[in-house]
């Protein structure tokens, strides 16, 4: 993670959304980097998620923590307010965890009703799902129903590209 906070200095980036971003058995609190402040999610629940907030960025970021009451850390909603112009919501999704006995996907517990009804929202993050509506080379359907529902259901756009990330 170190060397992704470099690169995001250099770039001058305001955010750096983080999915896992401790080692195993690894505490939340061990991670820091002098450029950034983070915000780690829920505390005492192993947190998934994470945004790194340039201490030089001009933006207030606050998050909505009532949008991702349920998710267990698995999903985290940031309201991005740039010095002019509008708020963004951005949404930082790390979709591989299970609710014990339900089987219930957890960042899948959003209330994505309430999220998607902001006028801006870039949703972000790991989906572990394999679909032709946003990659043209997949062959399979991993976990694609409820995403590609959500973005149907929403008028939502796929913004993506064929770069690795």
């Amino acid at each position: 993670m170190e060397v992704v906070l470099e690169m995001a200095v250099q770039k001058g980036a305001d955010l750096v959304l983080i999915q896992e971003p401790c080692r195993e058995r690894e505490k939340d609190g061990t991670r820091s980097h002098p450029s950034f402040r983070f915000i780690r999610g829920k505390e005492g629940e192993a947190a998934k998620c994470w945004v790194a907030i340039n201490r030089e960025s001009q933006c207030q970021v606050t998050e909505l923590k009532d949008l991702t009451r349920n998710c267990a850390n698995y999903a985290q909603a940031l309201e991005v307010k740039p010095p002019s112009g509008a708020s963004i919501i951005i949404v930082n999704v790390y979709d591989r965890g299970r609710q014990r006995g339900s089987g219930e996907r957890l960042a899948q517990r959003a209330n994505w009703e309430a999220i998607t009804r902001y006028s801006q929202v870039i949703i972000v993050g790991d989906m572990i799902a394999h679909s032709q509506m946003w990659n043209g080379w997949a062959t399979s359907r991993r976990n694609t129903p409820y995403w590609e529902n959500l973005i149907s259901d929403h008028s939502l756009v796929v913004w993506n590209s064929e770069e690795a990330t």
